[in-house]
């Protein structure tokens, strides 16, 4: 089996935080003071297929912003995300814009979704299209990330659209049944965080009552990256992390130079917008690593 390289990086305890909304989010925005809601209050940037939202943060100097594009989980929003005070937090340290899809009915309709409300890969790039030349964002420095349903429309995105974003960084999702036969290449920078308690979204995938099946975490890993270069990490995952640790390992040997990285946690269904920004100094060239530490995300 080829080797893995193993990190254990130190998790706080979880908190649970209330969604902000309507008149909680301009407290937020008024205590951060440095980012601001480009898009109209009510009805956010719309393109043909639906709506999104961007936070903007202060501009210094001219040159172009990088961003991050975060997909809320089931029954979320746009408004929930952009409210998030770890995700704004987030975005603001890094100086980055924070893009927030819509998803159609509160869902998403990727391959295998019980919904099919549109063509998800049409929407995320008609708000692209929109959203670069519009706030003068950096084509190049994009990571897509995502909690639960939205880590799962991350995967596709890997999968699909790989050319137009920089890494991608799903949480607690991954692609459902049936798994794609292949991906497009070239396989782009890929950290994923689950928890090896996850009921919700399990890392073996589950039936739910509609017929559809979310997928194995390690066998989309592997449809990813076919060299076999996951190889042996389900059979690891069976030990659990010990309370408190977030275990990652970088694959190795996978034929190409992109990051490739899992990280368990003992926990169940969360996320934490300290993943984020850690996977972004990770995989763009400027800034350097960090240790996953509880934020709080509260959306969805």
């Amino acid at each position: 089996m080829v080797p893995l390289a193993r990190l254990v990086l130190p998790l706080a305890a979880i908190v649970t935080m209330a969604v902000f909304a309507g008149s909680a989010l301009q407290a937020q925005q008024g205590k951060v003071g440095t980012t601001a809601d480009a898009c109209p209050v009510i009805e956010g940037c719309t393109v043909a297929s639906g709506r999104y939202r961007i936070l903007l943060p202060p501009r210094p100097h001219a040159e172009p912003l990088g961003a991050i594009m975060y997909f809320h989980g089931y029954q979320g929003s746009a408004d929930e995300t952009i409210a998030d005070p770890g995700l704004v937090a987030v975005a603001r340290r890094l100086g980055v814009a924070l893009i927030a899809p819509d998803g159609a009915g509160r869902t998403w309709s990727y391959p295998g979704s019980p919904a099919r409300h549109r063509d998800e890969f049409a929407f995320v790039g008609q708000v692209l299209d929109d959203a670069l030349p519009r706030f003068s964002i950096d084509p190049h420095r994009i990571l897509a990330s995502g909690f639960s349903q939205g880590g799962s429309m991350v995967w596709y995105l890997a999968c699909r659209m790989p050319q137009r974003f920089a890494a991608f960084a799903p949480i607690a999702g991954a692609f459902w049944e049936p798994l794609p036969e292949s991906c497009q290449g070239p396989r782009p920078p890929l950290i994923h965080v689950h928890g090896t308690s996850d009921a919700t979204v399990p890392l073996a995938g589950r039936a739910l009552r509609s017929s559809a099946r979310q997928g194995d975490v390690f066998k989309s890993l592997s449809i990813l990256a076919p060299a076999g270069c996951t190889a042996g990490w389900a059979e690891d995952a069976r030990a659990a992390p010990a309370p408190g640790t977030l275990i990652c390992r970088v694959a190795k040997g996978c034929g190409d130079q992109a990051r490739l990285e899992l990280c368990l946690h003992g926990g169940g269904h969360v996320a934490d917008a300290a993943w984020v920004e850690r996977a972004w100094r990770l995989t763009m060239p400027a800034g350097s690593p960090v240790a996953a530490r509880r934020g709080g995300l509260t959306s969805p």
